[in-house]
């Protein structure tokens, strides 16, 4: 199986990422004419459950970078194991956080620093999308295997059909058109969980219909310890560099709730909803990356790896910049898309200017990170992350924005100096060739 070039990954995971994000997107963007608060609950309900996203992750990237250097290595077989058990621990997994969600997302939201006129809102959201976050993890397993067999046309249909059902849904069940009741934000979980769970069937039928045998379950017998170690050793160092980022974020939005009020908050959800679109250009090519730099060392063609990971990044930086600086050129316009309200307004403006340039560090950190894990050095990423995020981004955020008095903008300028600090040392590790001692296909039989 030949290395496929990175537009023909890249580009499939880049509509794929842009589709997968207007699942949220449409829920924000249809709540804000709903009303503000109701955007601003999803807003923060969303937040907790990224970080749950993040459990499954620690299956799921180690899923991706195993599989990557196996079928690069031409071993199929033990691709059959990883999947096989990446899929059991998912499974049992997400059973446990979907009951979580339904029995204590409330209790969950409260310590989070959720307000009251935001809390019944929020709390409808987590408890139906917190609640079918069972089909997640299983879609985030299966959704690894096939992209790093090369099949990432294929994942992004099964995105455009995933949006098609969940924008339908918002059309119907938040306003109530056609005859649908009109349910607001439960109609928007309802019509996002449905669509998550219609995804993973037809994910399921694909991988094994096309990639792998149903037999290879059969696998499980042979009590495959090794291929549990690897998922591990390199799943959940990269989910905790994940799951920093994301505690970091939740830290973040307890401050901003706290201490800057709601419109802070809800202008702080419209700006990263925003950021999101430039943001899926870098994790597009991030993620198409890793497939690559997995694929390529499992070849033993390591030369060829560097290289193709430095000239990935190059090509990332490239449309960051392009794309922030129209982000920031037409923040007035781009904010105004999602509300009227002057005060929002007048927070988000210079807050999404900052973000513009905070985007370039941002991609240093995804592209040299996906190139890092598809070597398997995983664990330079998450000490940095832990020291970084947490000195700069949550502290450095709390003493701009709360101590000095400069509001969100303050907060925003603690996670620029992180997102930079820490991409420029992670293009010093990846030049540095350290990743070279951390190859784990051969340690895996």
């Amino acid at each position: 199986m030949g290395t496929k070039k990175l537009h023909q990954l890249a580009i499939p995971i880049l509509i794929e990422s842009l589709l997968f994000m207007l699942l949220g997107v449409a829920d924000i963007f249809m709540l804000s004419n709903y009303s503000d608060w109701a955007a601003g609950a999803v807003g923060a309900a969303n937040q907790f459950i990224g970080n749950m996203h993040l459990l499954f992750a620690i299956v799921s990237t180690g899923t991706a970078v195993l599989v990557a250097q196996n079928v690069g290595a031409r071993r199929y077989k033990a691709v059959e194991k990883v999947a096989s058990v990446a899929l059991v621990l998912n499974f049992f997994l997400g059973l446990i956080i979907g009951l979580t969600m339904i029995f204590f997302g409330n209790s969950i939201l409260e310590k989070m620093g959720v307000t009251a006129d935001l809390m019944a809102y929020a709390s409808q959201y987590l408890t139906i999308v917190g609640g079918a976050l069972f089909f997640q993890a299983i879609l985030n397993t299966v959704t690894a295997i096939i992209r790093s067999h090369g099949h990432t046309r294929q994942t992004m249909y099964i995105t455009v059909l995933m949006n098609i059902i969940n924008i339908l849904g918002d059309v119907l069940l938040i306003f109530g058109l056609f005859g649908f009741p009109e349910l607001g934000v439960k109609g928007a979980a309802i019509a996002t969980a449905f669509s998550k769970i219609i995804a993973t069937i037809i994910a399921l039928i694909f991988m094994f219909k096309k990639i792998l045998p149903l037999k290879m379950f059969l696998s499980l017998k042979e009590k495959p310890l090794n291929e549990l170690g690897g998922l591990i050793k390199i799943g959940f160092p990269s989910a905790m560099e994940s799951m920093c980022y994301s505690l970091s974020q939740t830290a973040i939005m307890s401050i901003i709730l706290i201490n800057l009020g709601d419109n802070a908050y809800i202008a702080r959800t419209y700006v990263m909803t925003i950021a999101r679109f430039v943001m899926i250009f870098f994790n597009s090519i991030g993620q198409a990356s890793q497939i690559m730099i997995g694929q390529l060392i499992g070849a033993a063609r390591i030369e060829e790896a560097y290289e193709t990971g430095l000239r990935n990044f190059k090509t990332a930086m490239f449309f960051t910049v392009l794309a922030s600086s129209g982000m920031a050129i037409l923040s007035r316009y781009l904010i105004r898309i999602f509300t009227d309200d002057p005060v929002i307004i007048k927070i988000a403006v210079p807050v999404m200017i900052v973000d513009a340039f905070l985007e370039a560090g941002r991609a240093f950190n995804v592209v040299l990170i996906n190139n890092l894990r598809g070597a398997g050095d995983v664990i330079f990423p998450v000490m940095m992350a832990m020291f970084s995020m947490w000195l700069f981004g949550v502290l450095g955020g709390y003493v701009f924005g709360v101590t000095l008095g400069y509001g969100l903008i303050g907060i925003w300028v603690g996670n620029l100096l992180d997102e930079w600090l820490r991409g420029i040392s992670m293009y010093f590790r990846w030049k540095g060739r350290k990743w070279t001692e951390k190859l784990v296909v051969a340690k895996i039989d």
